[in-house]
């Protein structure tokens, strides 16, 4: 009583930082919850018409992504890719995008990268 034990990693708000203040293990699962979303949208969406998949991407995912960015905004290179990597997987399976370099898929789509929204 009134001895206060150590935590490895703490979370608020559903946001995760490590002890040493890194970002890196928040990423990565943000990271992972926004593939294992994507998956799901492709599975049970069977349309993949430009509209209907944007509308789905900005309400399933880039809020998933973008959630309380100003906080843990990454500057490593390695966890901006890895966020990234969500968005450029999704958008090359749009119906007349698969093949499209990414920055051109974004420029069709009207997106900016998830680097340059935060």
């Amino acid at each position: 009583s009134g001895t206060l034990e150590a935590e490895g990693d703490l979370r608020d708000l559903g946001v995760r930082v490590s002890e040493d203040l890194k970002w890196k293990k928040h990423i990565c699962r943000i990271a992972e919850s926004g593939r294992r979303k994507a998956a799901w949208v492709f599975s049970v969406f069977e349309t993949r018409e430009v509209q209907t998949m944007l509308i789905l991407y900005n309400s399933l995912l880039r809020s998933l992504l973008e959630y309380c960015c100003p906080l843990w905004n990454p500057s490593k290179i390695g966890d901006i890719q890895t966020l990234e990597a969500v968005q450029r997987t999704f958008t090359g399976k749009i119906d007349g995008l698969k093949g499209v370099d990414y920055s051109s898929r974004l420029k069709r789509l009207d997106l900016m990268s998830l680097q340059r929204r935060r």
